[in-house]
């Protein structure tokens, strides 16, 4: 396979001829951010409805009004009296309507009525459905025999907004992950088939693995062009339960701490990655920095010098198009690997990621990166005192990905479990172990054959 570098092309998509502007537009992108981080366009409640509705090829035909709804329900009704409709309109609210006056989601139908208002929101349920759902045929919620068990559900459903068949196209993104994307199918597919787990906790499911998605793909763009066999390489984790964490435990070492610099450098590892693949002649993908490493070394030496010039050019120029950064104070990390392109690669990036830093694009670079940490905050980042951040799994949390994980067996061994969690990308340490051990005790999940850890299954639970 070739892989070539279009010096011409990579000037013109980053504007090296006038001002550099980075994260340019390309056919196929990586990340759904930009570098406007506002919180109040977050709401990952909205990207559940736009992720379902992609999934199964629908749109609404109206967006779906509470109060609209309410009335086109008493509409179908004939009543004695005003005071008796008052009342009936107060009941249906009471039990459908929740404290922000949005449907409540009682049934998985209900799940495709959920707006998405913000624009940001729609681009992190695109993002999603192409790295997780990864082409797969549509999953239509209405396909499947769910059941709508009383009246005044049935009612609701014949005044809801009629969904619309949608063929339209979203936005194309590279999936660098395709383990995680078959992980995910998994878990989902066992999901459907509970209809009330589905309802109320298809958000859990889709919040963590945008997190596993995007922490993975950080981790392994960390290591640049190194070989690696590795797979998934999972990430510390303690739980809400547990009294005492701090700095010396393996789990602050190599939890958040660990993943929070290769976080922190996304926008430089996006930038570069678009760089590389400007001028790759498949347009409806991205190579990833491994995928590009072992077609280099596969290439004619008179390949890889080709490569190297352009490079050279790269350098040069990017410099000069960036004349507020003091380069000679840049101190590059430039003998890393066996072969000299890979090498000067590697500078490349580090110019990329120095440059952002120490110039006045250290903003972007940051706002770049809040949108992923204003999501973990709010999810798996909790601060500890003097121990800093640390990723926390919660009770709900826990439980959650315990049932997806047993699916339908009726128990599991506790050792081929928490193996799952890893699989996952979740790793605890021994003391986190034992928190996780009580816990299950406490709620008379264990049942124990011996005290041997082989011997120590956790029951089925719903």
């Amino acid at each position: 396979m070739a892989y070539k570098l279009d010096l011409q092309e990579i000037k013109d998509k980053f504007k090296f001829e006038t001002s550099i502007r980075h994260n340019p537009k390309l056919p196929v992108e990586i990340l759904p951010y930009n570098t406007k981080f506002k919180d109040t366009q977050f709401n990952f409640r909205e990207v559940i409805g736009e992720f379902l509705r992609l999934v199964g090829q629908k749109k609404m035909s109206s967006e779906a009004n509470p109060e609209q709804l309410v009335e086109a329900v008493l509409s179908t009704i004939e009543f004695e009296n005003v005071s008796q409709k008052n009342e009936f309109k107060q009941m249906i609210k009471t039990l459908f309507i929740d404290e922000n006056n949005q449907l409540f989601l009682f049934h998985p139908q209900t799940l495709y009525y959920i707006n998405t208002v913000e624009n940001e929101n729609k681009k992190l349920a695109e993002f999603l459905y192409a790295v997780l759902w990864s082409g797969k045929e549509s999953w239509n919620i209405s396909d499947k025999k769910m059941q709508i068990e009383d009246l005044m559900s049935s009612l609701i459903f014949s005044a809801l907004p009629e969904l619309q068949d949608s063929n339209g196209q979203s936005k194309k993104y590279a999936v660098l992950l395709p383990e995680v994307s078959a992980l995910f199918s998994t878990d989902f597919e066992w999901l459907t088939t509970k209809q009330d787990l589905f309802t109320q906790q298809f958000e859990k499911l889709l919040s963590y693995y945008y997190f596993f998605y995007i922490t993975q793909m950080s981790r392994r763009n960390e290591t640049l062009f190194t070989k690696s066999e590795k797979g998934i390489i999972p990430i510390y984790f303690t739980f809400e339960e547990e009294e005492r964490l701090s700095k010396t435990r393996v789990s602050y070492e190599y939890g958040w701490k660990n993943i929070e610099r290769s976080i922190n450098r996304m926008f430089s590892h996006v930038n570069f990655l678009k760089m590389l693949n400007i001028s790759v002649e498949e347009e409806e993908r991205v190579y990833s920095y491994h995928e590009i490493a072992e077609i280099i070394r596969n290439h004619s030496a008179e390949e890889i010098v080709a490569i190297e010039q352009v490079i050279d050019d790269v350098i040069e120029q990017y410099q000069e198009g960036l004349s507020d950064v003091k380069w000679s104070e840049l101190n590059l990390n430039s003998e890393q690997y066996e072969i000299p392109i890979l090498n000067k690669l590697s500078s490349l990036f580090q110019m990329i990621d120095y440059q952002f830093i120490n110039s006045f694009r250290s903003k972007p670079y940051n706002e770049y990166k809040a949108w992923f940490i204003h999501f973990c905050q709010k999810s798996f980042l909790k601060s500890r005192g003097r121990s800093g951040k640390m990723l926390i799994l919660d009770t709900d949390y826990l439980l959650f990905l315990t049932k997806v994980i047993i699916k339908d067996e009726p128990k599991i061994r506790l050792k081929k479990l928490f193996e799952e969690f890893e699989t996952r990308g979740i790793i605890y340490d021994r003391d986190t172990q034992v928190a996780i051990i009580e816990y299950f005790e406490k709620l008379n999940l264990l049942e124990k054959k011996s005290d041997s850890g082989d011997a120590i299954y956790v029951k089925a639970f719903l």
